[in-house]
């Protein structure tokens, strides 16, 4: 078994001569010569307990716009007998997915385990599948072993997610912090169908996980891809799979319920999911972009939490067209802090960004 070496952290960093903040998004994006790219990457077939194939799905994601997308059946459904009755469904789900990837969409494969106990977890880029029937789930202990050692597909490493937290009793051992698995566990499921995981989000990151936020639709009927249904924002110079991996892996992520929604967050200059090791006397400037084109002139309001669940500043506006903030803060307290954005429409949660991590030196 191939001993995992964790991949070197990739941070962005903005550059540009103008006062950052006080540029239009979309002027932000092409100076750095960034994309913004959306997908889902928890979506179910009849390879598990949902309905069609995976080609089915993903051809649907991408005609509805979607640039990315991943197919997770639950791992311990692969070697029973299916909807579909496709022999060797890990297999098929392969073939299925480079069938249809291409420079206009990146289709991936992995697999869920599904914990009743414990919660469920997605693994993407996995060369092998396991479920809690295999591992157990008195504890996390054993996934999280075989997480850690888990063999990737040639040219990937393997990431992971916490799927809808804490709608199974044990949320992951209570989310208990795990080191080893810092750069393989990447995401949390902020928004999963209508459910909003905030709450646990804030939980997770105070107990020392370093998860980028996303939202997915995670249903099991037909309407894949669907508008109405949360997703993911992806940062990345271009549409490749090694580019949406990196940017998992450096948390360049937010989740929106809007499908147009377009969010960027830095800290001193670096890129959302970056961590800062800053002067003791160093103050942090929070730099803030949204716009969504589609949206309407309903109250929204912009919130920037920290460490506690901690509301640090909070403002008001009608619509998100072209918004941008900047939130200069003093030093924080020992220990590392994090902060995140938050963007509620009517009293309803539309956005999480993915942390900015800074701790004084």
């Amino acid at each position: 078994m191939t001993h995992y070496e964790p991949p070197e952290p990739q941070h962005s960093r903005l550059m540009v001569d103008a006062a950052p903040h006080a540029l239009p998004l979309a002027q932000l994006l092409r100076a750095q010569r960034l994309q913004l790219f959306y997908g889902d990457l928890h979506n179910h077939t009849g390879y598990s307990d949902g309905v069609g194939r995976p080609e089915d799905a993903l051809r649907q994601m991408r005609a509805r716009g979607l640039h990315f997308a991943a197919i997770t059946d639950h791992g311990e459904f692969f070697d029973r007998e299916t909807l579909v009755r496709d022999s060797n469904k890990w297999a098929a789900v392969a073939a299925q997915v480079a069938a249809i990837s291409d420079d206009a969409f990146v289709a991936i494969r992995g697999f869920e385990w599904s914990s009743p106990r414990q919660g469920h977890s997605n693994v993407w880029w996995s060369e092998r599948y396991t479920g809690y029937l295999e591992t157990g789930d008195t504890s996390m202990d054993s996934y999280y072993r075989w997480l850690t050692y888990a063999e990737a597909i040639p040219g990937a490493n393997v990431l992971a997610g916490f799927n809808h937290p804490g709608r199974e009793l044990a949320c992951f051992d209570g989310c208990s912090y795990v080191p080893a698995l810092d750069d393989r566990l990447v995401t949390l499921e902020c928004f999963n169908r209508d459910d909003d995981y905030g709450e646990v989000f804030f939980t997770a990151l105070d107990r020392g996980w370093h998860v980028g936020a996303i939202g997915v639709s995670d249903h099991h009927e037909d309407d894949w891809g669907s508008p109405r249904l949360p997703r993911a924002g992806l940062l990345a110079p271009s549409l490749t799979r090694a580019n949406i991996e990196a940017a998992l892996s450096s948390r360049h992520v937010f989740a929106t319920k809007s499908p147009t929604l377009r969010l960027l967050v830095a800290g001193n200059g670096a890129l959302m999911g970056a961590r800062l090791a800053l002067d003791p006397d160093a103050p942090l400037d929070v730099d803030i972009w949204c716009d969504d084109a589609a949206a309407s002139q309903d109250w929204t309001r912009l919130e920037l939490w920290t460490n506690g669940g901690t509301l640090v500043e909070a403002w008001e506006t009608r619509g998100l067209h072209n918004l941008s903030r900047r939130i200069s803060l003093p030093p924080g307290d020992v220990g590392e802090q994090w902060y995140v954005v938050c963007i509620l429409r009517e009293g309803e949660s539309l956005a999480y960004s993915s942390p900015i991590w800074a701790r004084w030196r």
